[in-house]
């Protein structure tokens, strides 16, 4: 299966990112022009796997691809499937399992599905030592407004909790939130004649761990929320087909692919490179198309790629902004074995990530977000789209 495969590529990852900056200066609440911002946090565990992704650190210095490392930063972006809006926030974990949330929000206003925040540095933090833990928070997000890290997850994990109170928290299947972390705080009763689960008006996730030393490698990171959070409520028929393998609203898929972006860049092209972040969408590929009446060939920009995978890599710079037909609205057509599965225009992709338009001489990722890429959105489940985030972020 092609997360548990990124999974384990990802610990290899985690071991082979060398530390190479050492300017760790104030962070930076730079939410990507045309964002919504966006702040909050979780606690998570201490045992969080890393965060996976096909697109790290070679083994044999730290930057992939034979580039030459720059200067570090990191862009977050909100793909969780069934959360609108999400606030942000980090922790450090600590040599003995200490979570320790610090600081206030990444940025100052909840961060809307699909948007990202850019970092440049991390405050409170010295990212060449200190273990990270990402977190997320999603619900009635004016509960948490104002308040920092730490009081923001306190408040979403007893909301969450007091929602669905366990008729016996010593059994099992009764909601653990005090180790956080990724799996369900406060979900639903479970014994037979309980009041009927509710949701909460607050939900409190941790993302896997970035290991120290992995963001000051001199690389442009991303780091992609994914998947569903769960709990109690955010159940319905063909949830895993919104949430991926093995979604239930007690067994929570949210999680987090983390990948290096290539910088290589051609003075008269566009570079191009392709995230696959939807944990419910198989093997696709991506073009480029302006259609028929356009009287251009499609443009392939990725083929085959499974669920995990940064490719191509380095980055495609054989075609320049104009024959991607940015600017004329041509469309982005994910399809699978032949059949088309989602077509989005240029336009709403540049515009969701906050791009005004794209440069001969930039580089940039496309990343396919949500569901299964065949569905709509329904309900609380959020739509598959396509986001663009630039290499080299202001």
């Amino acid at each position: 299966m092609a997360r548990a495969r990124t999974w384990s590529f990802a610990l290899m990852f985690a071991g082979a990112v060398v530390a190479c900056m050492t300017d760790h200066s104030a962070l930076e609440k730079m939410p990507n022009p045309g964002s919504n911002g966006g702040a909050g946090g979780v606690a998570g565990s201490a045992g969080s796997p890393a965060i996976s992704g096909s697109g790290g650190a070679a083994a044999s210095g730290g930057h992939p691809d034979d580039e030459a490392p720059g200067t570090s930063v990191l862009t977050i972006v909100h793909g969780v499937v069934d959360a609108p809006r999400v606030e942000l926030c980090l922790a450090k974990v600590g040599s003995d399992g200490t979570v320790t949330p610090f600081g206030q929000p990444l940025t100052d206003a909840p961060l809307a599905y699909g948007a990202n925040v850019v970092l440049h540095a991390v405050s409170g933090a010295d990212v060449a030592h200190d273990v990270l833990e990402p977190f997320v928070i999603a619900g009635q997000l004016d509960l948490v407004s104002g308040l920092d890290c730490a009081a923001a997850i306190t408040l979403a994990r007893s909301d969450e909790a007091a929602a669905n109170p366990s008729p016996d928290p010593g059994t099992a299947g009764a909601a653990d939130v005090s180790a956080g972390g990724a799996g369900e705080a406060g979900g639903a009763a479970g014994a037979a004649g309980a009041p009927a689960e509710v949701q909460a008006p607050l939900r409190v996730r941790g993302l896997p761990a970035i290991p120290a030393g992995t963001l000051n490698g001199g690389r442009s990171y991303l780091l992609v929320a994914t998947g569903c959070m769960g709990g109690s409520g955010f159940s319905a028929p063909s949830a895993e087909d919104y949430c991926g393998t093995g979604y239930t609203e007690r067994d929570p898929t949210v999680s987090a692919i983390f990948v290096a972006l290539s910088r290589v860049t051609a003075l008269d092209n566009v570079g191009m490179q392709v995230v696959h972040a939807s944990l419910a969408t198989g093997q696709v590929s991506v073009t480029s198309d302006g259609g028929v009446q356009s009287g251009t060939m499609p443009i392939p920009i990725v083929m085959n790629e499974i669920e995990g995978e940064l490719l191509p890599r380095p980055a495609a710079v054989d075609h320049s902004a104009l024959a991607y037909g940015a600017a004329l609205n041509y469309g982005l057509e994910v399809t699978s074995q032949s059949a088309t599965l989602l077509t989005v225009t240029w336009s709403s992709a540049l515009t969701l990530g906050g791009v005004s338009t794209l440069e001969d001489g930039s580089t940039y990722s496309l990343v396919l977000l949500g569901p299964r890429a065949d569905l709509k959105k329904a309900g609380f489940w959020n739509p598959p789209v396509i986001t663009v985030v630039p290499a080299d972020p202001n």
